[in-house]
């Protein structure tokens, strides 16, 4: 008798367990128009939702064309090897804040991008891609965290500091 106690006990204990592991778990769905996944990650004192670039498809592709993004929405640039980085805003309609992040989750560059004029006519792409600014990571980083502009600055956000990223969940279809 004291036999199947223990065992229901240490049935119970493990049930809650597994459901405050499910709790603590990221919670990814899909954006209604880029169909990228997105992902909720705490970022100082605030929630983001992160849509997750994890192929170079998606990186290239990144915030070009979008006019708005929500107060605490973004996009996470995610590489299967950390490697030094940089950005620019090719086709970026608005401003946006960018964080370099390693694998450990420390800051160690952050940018306030402007957007650039548009393509003007007769420019070729080259030419168009060369005269853009080019925002570098400075060290080795494996994330990059675009925010909406001014994200920065009401986050007190520095280099050197470090975030609390879920880090096997977002490099798991990282290529």
């Amino acid at each position: 008798m004291a036999l199947a106690t223990t065992l229901r006990i240490v049935l119970a204990t493990l049930c809650l367990l597994l459901f405050a592991a499910a709790q603590d778990a990221p919670k990814l769905e899909k954006h209604p128009i880029s169909g990228l996944t997105r992902i909720k990650i705490p970022i100082a004192s605030e929630h983001f939702t992160f849509e997750i670039a994890d192929d170079s498809w998606e990186r290239a592709r990144g915030l070009s064309g979008r006019d708005k993004l929500g107060k605490n929405e973004g996009m996470i640039f995610v590489y299967a090897r950390p490697d030094t980085l940089g950005y620019w805003m090719r086709n970026c309609l608005i401003d946006i804040d960018i964080a370099y992040v390693r694998a450990d989750g420390r800051i160690m560059a952050l940018h306030r991008m402007k957007k650039e004029p548009p393509r003007r006519e007769g420019e070729t792409m080259s030419e168009y891609e060369a005269r853009l600014p080019r925002y570098p990571s400075r060290n080795i980083v494996q994330f990059a965290l675009e925010f909406p502009a001014g994200t920065i600055d009401r986050l007190k956000l520095k280099t050197g500091q470090r975030l609390t990223l879920p880090r096997q969940e977002l490099l798991k279809n990282a290529q």
